[in-house]
């Protein structure tokens, strides 16, 4: 397999970023050399579980970010022993604590996505950049909620989809943006794991519907912003399928199919002497609790088609499949590059490493984060605001669909770190 180098992050390529730095070397033998040179930016931690562990690891791939502060919700001592652990100054027994601190410039937001909307409201509203883990809210209400909030106070607020910012999907928007593959028809995503291999029954807080368990609240945000960012408009039509689980009453497995309209103008515009209807595809998207999937995103285009090899919500391999106008079914040339993740410096072994696969890939959102917000930029355009909407929007649609009543109970007093989940 050949090792691809690619050229400046979407975020280089379209937003003017702080002056001075080398984006150029991106394009080095060493593609992942980019992340020496982000805009310095000093990080707070809210949460003291694993994605918060693997997120603070990542950032030790960036020379210029620091991480100064760090805060669990009613521990001090939990706070204590992650600060302790990843060397960061202060810890806080409190969110609002965190949030006041003046040195902190950016927020991290990675407690139990129930409180997303309590939380994030309450780091804008104290000035402070954020970014959200997924999802970035329970609603599309919640999340337009934040968005607005956001821009009014012009402050960065982005959500964790960190696929996004992977040089293996960095590529593969330049082949869909460059036609390598024609007019993209068709998107298969999938992302299915085995939870009773971890995760205790009816226990653990994935099957809790008062924590906003479920598949749809844990997984679909990946199949569905796979698709989104492969055809030129937002789908037209919705249809969900799904399978809830009558003691608990949450999905343990689901499907979403959209439908994206053709181009305005398109019927009139194609010939009538050839099959063509630009703009217009189909997404087929599915994933749950009860079985490990391969995990790949297909994207088909009337001239190729593009695999997204597992794992791919962060992957490190891609296969390009091109065939030549007229050439036989078959007929086709296969070319797979790899995009090797940043080698682990020593600090990250020392402290443990990462929890979750391919988590050092946590560094190209980060530095992505650094650049827009050094840019004064409040979005990135890898995975923008109207987007995080929209599929919030279609989660809603999908639980509408197939009858799962809104109404979370919040358990206030449950520590974050203890219902993390590993996804």
């Amino acid at each position: 397999m050949e090792e691809f180098t690619l050229s400046a992050p979407l975020d280089v390529v379209l937003t003017n970023t702080t002056a001075g730095n080398k984006y150029e070397d991106y394009a080095s033998k060493d593609h992942n050399s980019f992340l020496l040179t982000t805009p310095a930016l000093k990080w707070g931690i809210l949460g003291t579980g694993r994605i918060c562990n693997d997120f603070t690891q990542a950032l030790k791939h960036l020379p210029t970010a620091s991480v100064v502060a760090c805060a669990s919700r009613n521990s001090l001592p939990n706070a204590s022993l992650f600060a302790s652990k990843h060397n960061i100054p202060r810890s806080y027994g409190t969110y609002a604590e965190l949030c006041n601190d003046e040195d902190v410039e950016i927020i991290y937001v990675g407690n139990v996505h129930l409180f997303r909307r309590e939380v994030g409201e309450m780091v804008l509203n104290a000035g402070k950049h954020c970014l959200l883990e997924k999802p970035m809210a329970l609603t599309k209400s919640d999340a337009l909620y934040l968005s607005t909030l956001a821009t009014s106070k012009n402050l960065f607020l982005s959500e964790g989809m960190w696929t996004r910012y992977f040089p293996a999907i960095e590529h593969v928007r330049a082949l869909i943006s460059d036609a390598a593959i024609g007019d993209v028809t068709t998107v298969s995503s999938d992302f299915h794991f085995h939870t009773p291999d971890q995760e205790k029954y009816p226990e653990s807080p994935l099957y809790d519907k008062k924590l906003a368990g479920g598949a749809a609240m844990y997984l679909a945000s990946y199949p569905i912003a796979a698709s989104l960012c492969c055809f030129p408009s937002w789908p037209d039509k919705i249809v969900c399928n799904g399978v809830v689980d009558s003691a608990t009453g949450i999905d343990t497995m689901g499907s979403i199919s959209l439908r994206f309209p053709p181009l305005e103008g398109g019927d009139e515009a194609k010939s009538r002497d050839r099959l063509d209807n630009k703009g217009a595809g189909m997404a087929n998207l599915h994933f749950g609790f009860l079985g490990e999937s391969s995990e790949e995103t297909t994207i088909v285009g009337t001239g190729g088609r593009i695999i997204i090899h597992t794992p791919a919500h962060c992957p490190t391999s891609i296969t390009v499949i091109t065939k030549q106008p007229g050439a036989k079914r078959g007929e086709v040339e296969k070319e797979t590059l790899t995009f090797p993740l940043p080698i682990t410096p020593e600090d990250v072994k020392d402290s443990g490493g990462y929890y979750y696969p391919n988590s050092a890939g946590l560094a190209y959102e980060a530095a992505a984060v650094a650049r827009c917000v050094g840019g004064g930029k409040i979005e990135t355009p890898q995975y923008t605001r109207e987007e995080m909407v929209k599929v919030m929007e279609i989660i809603d649609e999908y639980k509408k669909q197939i009858g799962i009543q809104e109404g979370y109970e919040g358990e206030e007093e449950k520590e974050e770190g203890k219902v993390e989940v590993k996804t």
